[in-house]
């Protein structure tokens, strides 16, 4: 979820506003989807009302996660020691506030939420990579188009085998990685006439997922649908890359955008930590004459304001325990 610059170092704000949306749509995905019991689909449910436009925001949904490491790789990753310890040092503070917020609260001590990295699959993947990034760039150097392209199709064929063997499960970060080549290779080798193209490709793939939603209901067959929507799709991955290219062709900066885009990441780190999910649970809740999807969106937007509130504070609290450190060693 690194920042992302153009223009002689100016932040591009319309992919800032994009990193707002899809972390929104990814607060909205896992709230709803626990809520609703998204995540596995019998048949048995064919006939539950509103099933099928709970598949349909739970899929739109699920495009928020690939949308952040397409980002990072489209627009390269360059390891930054105080980034890599800022990352780290934001898991801790979120894993230290839920460990002290369930025995608040709660009245139990979770040791398992101190190590943070069990609570957030997508952060220790991307973490990974992170470290790797300069490693990852130089294989990307030295290698062709073609060759990187065979690379990518032979992660996404161990990665497709993962969604129908779970013996061959790769984890997050095969996933993250597949994502980041990708979206390195279509930015390092497509002109501008392909990324057009790939525009209306994104457009034409989004609308076959669509059409396979509706085959699956249609066809009493939802167990088809984990594989529409899983991120070891490129299906999915190429959705996100169009939109993605799409956006960027809109450049403006914006201050405003920016200051709340820089706290994507501690919105997901405290909206999925567990004290998170108990509080926030709260507000998702109905009222009458006033569709759910509207519920879920307004709560989902209140999430990200406070999310980001928070953060503020810490990084004010950082920024002063590390002034006074500075002092007292100066001393």
């Amino acid at each position: 979820m690194n920042t992302v610059e153009v223009n002689l170092g100016k932040r591009n704000s319309s992919i800032e506003l994009l990193r707002i949306v899809a972390m929104v749509t990814i607060v909205y995905f896992h709230f709803h989807a626990r809520d609703f019991s998204l995540y596995v689909l019998g048949n048995e449910r064919i006939q539950e009302k509103g099933l099928f436009l709970h598949t349909v925001l739970h899929h739109l949904g699920m495009l928020g996660v690939p949308c952040f490491m397409f980002v990072s790789g489209y627009y390269g990753i360059k390891f930054r020691e105080n980034r890599f310890v800022d990352i780290t040092f934001q898991c801790l503070f979120y894993a230290l506030l839920t460990f002290a917020g369930c025995y608040a609260f709660c009245g139990y001590r979770n040791i398992q939420q101190l190590f943070f990295f069990n609570n957030w699959w997508f952060v220790l993947a991307y973490v990974v990579i992170y470290m790797l990034s300069s490693g990852l760039n130089y294989i990307i150097e030295i290698l062709s188009a073609k060759k990187m392209l065979i690379m990518i199709i032979l992660f996404y064929f161990m990665m497709m085998g993962s969604m129908f063997n779970k013996a061959a499960t790769t984890n997050g970060l095969m996933t993250l990685l597949a994502i980041y080549f990708m979206a390195r290779w279509i930015k390092i080798y497509f002109n501008e006439r392909q990324k057009t193209y790939l525009i209306f490709i994104a457009i034409g793939l989004l609308i076959m997922k669509f059409l396979g939603i509706v085959v699956a209901f249609k066809t009493t067959h939802l167990g088809l649908l984990p594989y529409l929507s899983s991120y070891d799709n490129p299906m999915n991955i190429v959705c996100v890359g169009g939109m993605i290219i799409a956006v960027e062709r809109f450049y403006f900066s914006s201050r405003i955008i920016n200051y709340f885009a820089n706290s994507t990441l501690a919105v997901y780190l405290l909206s999925e930590s567990q004290i998170g999910q108990m509080i926030f649970k709260k507000l998702f809740v109905p009222y009458e004459g006033v569709h759910y999807s509207i519920v879920y969106l307004a709560a989902s937007l209140i999430i990200y304001i406070i999310c980001v509130g928070v953060d503020k504070i810490r990084i004010l609290l950082t920024a002063n325990i590390m002034y006074k450190l500075t002092i007292n060693k100066d001393k």
